[in-house]
């Protein structure tokens, strides 16, 4: 349907709604899935809130920023048996894994926008630990989104081992980043998360779900930077 209104002018000039009125609906839209994903990842992740950031930030975060950010979040969740296993810096933001000392498996994966990362997941500002959006969200069967509404997957019994989520993810780069090559895979509560290596260097990350080994592309790090270990025995 077209709305039209009459401008009382010499012109007598039609103004067409129709675009105005898309985007406001967009905006609205965008606003409101921007609004429940805040509530539900509270829920899913109590300890998400913005005194995860630090105070006094100014301009570029360092790898020792991220790492005091990251160590403060974990200590805000109060969880002893959760830990940080690395810490990855990318030219738009910092990679953090959360791992269970207990089972050592990945619990979640965070990140820490840079002042220079722009997009919708930017809204809040940079120098915050936020849940990492794709795969930590939709695919983590234990700390996820769609958790909150059901009983919590405590078990992690995939269809697919590490082995058939390394397959997936070559065959993935096989096709999209020709000479890229597949490793170092991580286990999480639904998926795995695989690095993509060029000439022996990281270039990218990829997920596995490991229930049908569909492959998801991290798309939003930008070029790779260098890698803080963090897991200790």
């Amino acid at each position: 349907m077209t709305f039209h209104a009459y401008e009382d002018n010499e012109e007598g000039k039609v103004v067409d709604f129709d675009r105005r009125i898309a985007s406001i609906l967009l905006v609205s839209v965008l606003v409101g899935v921007f609004v429940l994903s805040a509530f539900f990842l509270t829920q899913a992740y109590p300890a998400w809130n913005i005194s995860s950031r630090m105070s006094g930030l100014q301009g570029s975060l360092t790898m020792e920023n991220a790492s005091s950010l990251a160590e403060n979040y974990l200590r805000s969740t109060g969880n002893d048996d959760l830990a940080i296993d690395e810490i990855m810096e990318f030219e738009f933001n910092f990679y953090v894994i959360y791992y269970e000392k207990s089972t050592g498996v990945g619990a979640f994966e965070a990140i820490i926008d840079k002042a220079s990362s722009g997009g919708m997941m930017r809204m809040m500002g940079f120098g915050y630990v936020r849940p990492e959006q794709g795969p930590n969200m939709m695919w983590n069967t234990k700390y996820g989104m769609h958790t909150i509404m059901q009983t919590k997957n405590t078990v992690n019994v995939l269809h697919k081992n590490a082995d058939d989520a390394k397959r997936c993810a070559q065959e993935y780069l096989d096709i999209h980043f020709p000479n890229a090559v597949a490793d170092d895979v991580h286990p999480f509560y639904g998926y795995y998360t695989i690095h993509m290596l060029r000439e022996g260097r990281v270039a990218g990350m990829l997920s596995v779900n490991g229930y049908t080994g569909q492959v998801w592309f991290h798309g939003w790090h930008g070029q790779y930077v260098q890698t803080r270990e963090m897991h200790t025995n």
